[in-house]
């Protein structure tokens, strides 16, 4: 189960970090993501909320976004639980701390 939760994690990573790593204008939002300044750092914190994540809802994740709401960065991860639902977990960039869980819908 580690390994496979390390492995997703290292997907992740390389897909969030390769966005990351460019500043990204979203077409018809209102918001510009920042450029990452600290990849290791930002790296360590999107790993720590998918383990929390993982942790709540045991099985796969299928999407990790970083978004801006209300002006705090958020890591959006949608897991495909082994319960057979689709999970969505908006986490604190900064802080780590899990701010919604909920059913996606």
């Amino acid at each position: 189960m580690r390994k496979i939760v390390l492995a997703l994690v290292a997907v992740a990573l390389v897909g969030v970090g390769a966005a990351g790593a460019i500043l990204l204008k979203k077409e018809n939002r209102h918001y510009v993501r920042p450029a990452i300044t600290d990849a290791e750092q930002h790296n360590a914190k999107m790993n720590d909320c998918i383990k929390a994540s993982l942790e709540r809802h045991p099985g796969a994740v299928i999407e990790v976004e970083m978004e801006q709401d209300d002006g705090r960065m958020l890591f959006d991860i949608d897991i495909q639980g082994k319960d057979g639902n689709t999970w969505e977990i908006e986490c604190d960039a900064v802080s780590g701390e899990i701010v919604e869980d909920g059913l996606d819908r």
